[in-house]
């Protein structure tokens, strides 16, 4: 009920019906406006203390909220518009098939999945004989929507495991192959413990993506 009246409240506001993938745009116009946000020096203080996540703002300074807040943020430039191209491009054909209630509980789920995956990776790491057990430190600052959005990506590849996509539009690649490249490349990062992207935030992602579709699917022979 609350998710119709939303959609009848944006209807009336446009003069238009709504569409399933409006939601995606949505999304892109939130991240996009929190993005302006960070380019007000006067709000650079409270941005860092409200839309970044670390696992000092969780266990000692109780800010549970940027476990929300901090995938509708990015660093640069490139960083959001990689990551609302990729939203775009995966996530028009996943609202039309999840529905807007089920695609919008999927992208908020898996953000604060992931966002949860990438501050208990380091303690998680400490007790491994790996590398990236000397490179982690706990209080990081943290933020993006890619482990969100990776969520969005892992269940439209495990729904078109054999689809092609073009890479920099130019290399024709099975997404599932390309699915795999990207997932190996997330755990080689957290074996090493170099990257500086959150590899473990991209897994957790993925991680909701796949327990969604498999979810899913089980409904669909059952019922």
């Amino acid at each position: 009920t609350g998710n119709w009246g939303a959609i009848r409240v944006i209807e009336r506001m446009t003069g238009r019906a709504f569409q399933p993938e409006y939601v995606v745009y949505i999304i892109i116009a939130v991240n996009c406006l929190v993005f302006l946000l960070w380019q007000n020096v006067r709000l650079r203080r409270f941005m860092h203390k409200h839309f970044t996540l670390s696992l000092r703002g969780i266990v000692v300074d109780y800010r549970f909220h940027t476990l929300f807040t901090h995938f509708w943020s990015h660093n640069s430039e490139g960083h959001l518009l990689a990551n609302m191209l990729t939203l775009w491009f995966f996530g028009t054909e996943c609202v039309a098939m999840l529905g807007v209630a089920r695609f919008f509980q999927l992208y908020l789920a898996a953000g604060i999945f992931s966002g949860f995956c990438q501050i208990a990776w380091p303690s998680v790491a400490s007790a491994l004989p790996i590398p990236a057990k000397y490179r982690m430190w706990a209080y990081d600052l943290n933020l993006g929507a890619s482990g969100a959005i990776n969520a969005i990506v892992a269940y439209n590849i495990l729904t078109f495991p054999s689809r092609i996509i073009l890479v920099w539009f130019l290399f024709p690649v099975p997404s599932a192959f390309l699915g795999t490249l990207f997932l190996a490349k997330d755990l080689h990062g957290l074996y090493t413990g170099q990257s500086h992207i959150g590899n473990a935030a991209h897994i957790g992602g993925t991680f909701v993506g796949l327990a969604a579709w498999l979810a899913l699917k089980r409904r669909s022979v059952w019922y």
